[in-house]
């Protein structure tokens, strides 16, 4: 989607938008990311007091008690990764379509999620670009660095699913 570019809305009406910025979408992952590590950390809050887990032995600092704190969570740390893998895929999946293109990042930034006819995208679309969302992780944040050089602003898994994140104007 080229800048201020034209496109026809659900009721034939013209919505004007443009790729959003940079810094707009970083700011709207780290909304969405802030959001979902609260559940993870609400997670291992109630995973913990269930299952009797103890805080580590006093006494340690640094990397020790860290390290300490992971032997201590391991058996609840390795299911909750991936509820939390789970959870954030779905989250961006549905999202995208029962939202009008707008997670809760997104929708404080003021950006969408649009196919290329400037609609929220269809829900198959939306949870195979969540999917792909985590193979642009996978390669060292790669598929989000081509945001950086792509003209309309798109990673890896927007081009991968024709979807554009846009700042209506």
């Amino acid at each position: 989607m080229a800048p201020a570019q034209t496109k026809p809305a659900a009721g034939g009406s013209e919505v004007r938008a443009r790729p959003a910025a940079l810094w707009r979408r970083l700011l709207s992952f780290s909304v969405d990311t802030a959001a979902i590590a609260g559940v993870a950390a609400l997670y291992i809050t109630l995973a913990s007091s269930v299952t009797g887990m103890k805080a580590p032995a006093a006494g340690l600092n640094g990397f020790d008690a860290f390290v300490a704190w992971l032997r201590a969570l391991h058996t609840i740390l390795i299911p909750g990764f991936f509820l939390v893998l789970v959870l954030a895929l779905v989250y961006c999946a549905v999202a995208a379509f029962l939202w009008n293109g707008r997670t809760l990042g997104r929708l404080l930034l003021g950006l969408r999620l649009v196919d290329t006819q400037g609609m929220a995208p269809a829900p198959g679309r939306a949870i195979v670009r969540a999917l792909l969302s985590s193979v642009s992780f996978v390669f060292f944040l790669g598929g989000f660095w081509m945001a950086l050089f792509d003209r309309r602003g798109q990673t890896l898994h927007d081009k991968l699913t024709s979807t554009f994140v846009v700042q209506p104007s």
